[in-house]
């Protein structure tokens, strides 16, 4: 209980500003914001997956059951998916995102 308030710090962060970047620049950030954490004596978990704090296991055995790689990149992206407030761009050269996201709102016949 005493890490929630950074944990949750960190979490928004990430669902704010990081789905625009790459894999590389995603933990720089992330390594950056727990810095700034550590500055202000803020606790927060030092080795927390925001995959596992974001998601529940029954939604990432879904989004593989819909065609989404499980790989830590793309189950980032469908917890940003699933928790962005309007319609994020998203770039998809390999036409995994597409296959996912037909696949997971086909209930809703987009």
């Amino acid at each position: 209980m005493s890490c929630i308030i950074g944990d949750a710090i960190v979490s928004a962060a990430f669902c704010t500003y990081i789905g625009f970047f790459d894999h590389y620049y995603r933990n720089f950030l992330k390594g950056e914001w727990k810095f700034f954490l550590e500055i202000a004596n803020i606790k927060f978990r030092k080795e927390m997956s925001f995959t596992e704090f974001l998601s529940k296991p029954t939604d990432r055995l879904k989004w593989q059951m819909q065609e989404l790689p499980n790989d830590e990149l793309c189950m980032e992206n469908a917890i940003i998916l699933k928790r962005f407030n309007r319609y994020p761009l998203i770039i998809d050269p390999s036409d995994q995102a597409i296959k996912f996201v037909l696949s997971h709102y086909a209930d809703k016949k987009i």
